[in-house]
């Protein structure tokens, strides 16, 4: 072959081109053809004839309907060759074919052929097999369909970084942030913790100098404009022996966990001084009844029956989750083992009040001594004795009180005590200072009066 044909033919004699367009036509790989403009093959190389399994004198001429072509794939390229013929544009366009070498998959290409007068006088067309590229492109999509499903089922947020951390783009995952979308270089301003930035930011340094996964616990804003608790863990993607070009982590929402934490921590801490004050009022209780005391057993039937209510107290406070105090519970309690044979000498009369865990319990204790007194010397010890005890909400001072009446009335005639026994000093001293308010004792000798005044905590706060 000479330098012209090398060259690429444009100065060879004709005869010499069209051999030397006819050896390419017939050893490309791929299919070459052409129609005429009723739809007939008028050429079809040796690639396209070997994918029919047919001579060109057994294909020459025919439709692709003719040439076996499934009914729908011939009425697709008839209608494609008379878009071509009118449009005088190309047409591409990809389709499956059952062939010799099995079902593959061909990307094609449809152009005109323009005559001398600038007619178009046939359709040329170009097919190439594409089956394996196909493949992999669908085995592709598929998985970035799986792995786009992962993220969005997750409920971690999902985040990638550039190699500096300087720009942050949540991918998918948890709406904890809200809609998807790169933040802006400014990211660690606007979306992490003022408090947690410093510590956000060495995490960050000391990944990229370590090359190690970044990880570290602070809180993130979320979408409704709050602070979230996240474990945020990043890794490093690089080339093996290369830079590091991104990073890919996860942000776990343990919000729910870290204010559980929180929870059980203040829990443990009320725990502590629950039980401080308890083993304070056993104490109180154990001295005051054991002090300058002769009779042992009625001293050990005191301290028992006041263990015992205050046992019952801490139970009815424990049905209550330890959150209120209703009033009416807190006299029931306290006047119980009185009311045992007996339930018509006491009246009960107020509207419902809640008192804090504190309140209700020192409350309780007060109660209990009056109630034990009456029982002694006062309205209970006799026939026909009762009990008045009447509350209400009042306005004093500028705020709610809780004002209690303790009355015993048709009891033996009063005498005021030479000195104050435990549960005087209990009522007058004790429950002052734990109730806030005030109390009043009058040994009347018509019967014991004891008003208790408490100041009320506002709604949904802890007085």
């Amino acid at each position: 072959m000479d330098n012209s044909l090398m060259a690429g033919g444009l100065h060879a004699p004709a005869e010499q081109r069209l051999r030397l367009y006819e050896t390419l036509l017939q050893t490309t790989p791929d299919l070459v053809y052409m129609w005429d403009l009723q739809h007939r093959f008028t050429y079809a190389n040796a690639a396209l004839l070997a994918m029919w399994g047919k001579t060109w004198d057994e294909a020459i001429g025919k439709t692709c309907l003719e040439l076996g072509y499934e009914p729908w794939h011939a009425a697709m390229h008839d209608r494609e060759i008379d878009q071509v013929i009118a449009t005088r544009a190309p047409v591409r366009g990809d389709v499956p074919f059952n062939g010799t070498n099995g079902r593959r998959i061909y990307d094609y290409l449809l152009v005109p052929v323009i005559g001398p007068g600038g007619e178009v006088e046939a359709v040329a067309g170009t097919t190439r097999d594409v089956t394996e590229r196909k493949r992999h492109e669908e085995a592709l999509r598929k998985s970035e369909e799986r792995l786009a499903a992962m993220v969005d089922a997750s409920s971690d947020m999902v985040y990638r970084t550039n190699h500096d951390w300087s720009e942050v783009d949540v991918v998918g995952g948890s709406e904890l942030l809200g809609p998807h979308g790169s933040l802006t270089p400014d990211w660690l301003d606007v979306l992490i913790h003022p408090a947690d930035r410093t510590l956000v930011a060495d995490a960050v340094a000391h990944a990229r100098a370590t090359r190690t996964p970044f990880s570290a616990e602070h809180r993130v804003r979320n979408h409704e404009g709050g602070w979230s608790w996240v474990s945020s863990r990043a890794v490093p993607i690089r080339p093996i022996g290369g830079e590091i070009t991104e990073w890919f982590g996860a942000a776990t929402d343990i919000t729910a966990r870290r204010q559980h934490d929180e929870h059980q921590r203040l829990l443990l801490n009320e725990l502590n001084h629950r039980v401080k004050n308890t083993l304070a009022i056993v104490q109180s209780i154990a001295l005051q009844t054991l002090r300058n005391t002769d009779n042992v057993a009625l001293a050990y039937d005191r301290f028992e029956s006041r263990l015992h209510t205050l046992t019952q107290a801490h139970d009815m406070l424990t049905r209550k989750h330890w959150v209120r105090a209703p009033i009416e519970e807190i006299v029931r309690t306290a006047i119980a083992p009185c009311v045992q044979q007996d339930t018509s000498r006491f009246d009960l009369v107020g509207p419902p009040i809640d008192l804090d865990p504190q309140r209700g319990l020192a409350l309780t204790m007060a109660l209990h001594e009056l109630c034990t007194n009456a029982m002694k010397y006062g309205a209970l010890s006799a026939e026909g004795g009762r009990v008045d005890i009447h509350w209400t909400r009042e306005r004093r001072e500028g705020r709610d009180c809780l004002v209690l009446v303790w009355e015993e009335v048709g009891g033996p005639p009063v005498v005021a005590p030479a000195r104050r026994g435990f549960g005087s000093r209990l009522i007058e001293r004790g429950l002052r200072h734990d109730l806030g308010g005030q109390t009043s004792l009058d040994f009347l000798p018509t019967g014991v009066v004891c008003q208790i005044t408490a100041p009320l905590a506002k709604e949904g706060v802890a007085a």
